[in-house]
């Protein structure tokens, strides 16, 4: 049998070519350019809202007194819940701040270029209406790959507890700076995170625990955060 060949029946024109490869680099050169415009912006906004420079938070002023009173309450819950049975846990303002030291002796937090959890934040109230927890806040954030050093966000935040997928979680639901507003699209990135998920990762025992907690509650009078446990048998 003959072999076939094929014969193109019309011209080539090569502009077909350029044709194709313009709107390539101009697909292409459309998406950086609108990358780079969103950096921009994103990165114009944030400067809106954020300084140069910032001093650090004041000394958290947890004595080792203070430290071992909290674990051996937080150990005491533990147990309690290991064990099956009803738990409650109340936290004042003053133990979560402790909270924070502790966690830094653990190792939680503070690695890998990380900022310690004494150094972000410092809780100063319970807001039994709102359902919040109080904080003033110190965010560094990075600037632009190209920029050098760091810019702070100094502000106060609000956080909130949820039951989430079987476990205690912790986000932040609101972010405020004196004199400037801060974009809802920002804050909304911000309640992302699970402000829990270093510990967890960091400590089976404490991701244990959490996963155990089934309700959370603030006392009519904002002086406890009360963490409750109802056991196995519910």
């Amino acid at each position: 049998m003959p072999d076939l060949n094929k014969v193109p029946t019309g011209k080539f024109n090569p502009g077909y070519g350029c044709a194709i490869f313009a709107m390539m680099i101009l697909t292409f050169g459309g998406i950086v350019t609108w990358v780079i415009h969103s950096l921009l912006e994103q990165n114009r906004q944030i400067a809106g809202f954020t300084v140069e420079q910032a001093e650090p938070m004041p000394a958290l002023g947890a004595s080792d007194n203070d430290k071992e009173a909290l674990r051996e309450k937080l150990s005491a819950f533990a147990v309690a819940v290991e064990k099956g049975g009803a738990a409650h846990l109340e936290l004042s303002v003053a133990d979560c701040n402790v909270m924070l030291a502790l966690a830094t002796d653990a190792g939680i937090g503070g690695d890998k270029e990380s900022t310690p959890y004494p150094d972000l934040l410092r809780f100063t109230g319970f807001d039994a209406q709102s359902r919040v927890l109080q904080s003033e806040i110190r965010l560094p954030m990075n600037k632009l790959p190209w920029q050098d050093g760091k810019r702070f966000l100094v502000g106060s935040a609000t956080f909130r507890p949820e039951i989430d997928n079987g476990s205690l979680i912790l986000k932040i639901e609101g972010v405020s700076v004196p004199g400037k507003p801060v974009p809802e699209g920002f804050v909304r990135n911000l309640k992302i995170w699970d402000w829990l998920d270093v510990a967890k990762k960091k400590n089976t025992h404490i991701a244990d625990a959490l996963k155990k907690i089934t309700a959370w509650r603030i006392t009519e009078n904002g002086a406890f955060l009360v963490l409750d446990s109802q056991g196995s048998s519910h």
